[in-house]
């Protein structure tokens, strides 16, 4: 992507997480981000094809890029830790996003937002036993993958919503949720 490109997908990103945290991503408009960002609706149009699309994939740069740093490196290393820095950093991000992921998993017909971090923590799962780490007495990881992201889905919510917010408590507290076979329990 050339600079120009580049930039004009940095000032819609901030613009539509600025107004989604507050307006329902479904109500806003194409023109109403491209005006915040200060760029045509034609260039919207080059980076997404929806409001909604474009906040999944901003939302969802920012988890992949937390899961690159911590879970994709040498296989040599403290996965308790590893993972612990990783769900710290998810907390950080729900937390600097908090106003746009509230409205989103406090709807019970609005599963957008819900969705995109079961995918990701599924994704997150799929990738530590691929490398070895997890170790799930149940032959079908894809099952134990759903069931463990989902019930993290349902973690977040509940700390998300939570006037005062600890990540090191939602750690702890996290530790003693997961299975056995769960890295993150050995650091906690």
């Amino acid at each position: 992507m050339d600079a120009r490109a580049q930039r004009s997908l940095e000032r819609l990103s901030a613009a539509v997480l600025e107004l989604a945290a507050d307006k329902a991503p479904e109500t806003l408009s194409v023109s109403e981000i491209a005006r915040a960002a200060g760029v045509h609706r034609s260039t919207f149009y080059e980076h997404s094809d929806s409001p909604s699309t474009l906040l999944r994939a901003v939302l969802r740069d920012e988890l992949d890029d937390a899961r690159q740093r911590h879970l994709e490196g040498p296989a040599d290393r403290d996965w308790s830790r590893a993972v612990a820095a990783v769900t710290r950093e998810v907390l950080d991000h729900l937390e600097r996003h908090r106003a746009v992921y509230l409205r989103s998993l406090a709807s019970p017909a609005d599963g957008t937002l819900r969705t995109l971090l079961a995918e990701h923590f599924r994704a997150s799962i799929l990738l530590l036993s691929e490398r070895g780490v997890l170790h799930s007495p149940v032959r079908d990881v894809d099952l134990a993958a759903r069931f463990v992201s989902e019930g993290t889905v349902g973690a977040v919510s509940v700390w998300l919503a939570q006037d005062e917010r600890d990540p090191e408590a939602f750690l702890e507290a996290f530790a003693h949720l997961v299975p056995p076979w769960w890295p993150l329990r050995a650091a906690g």
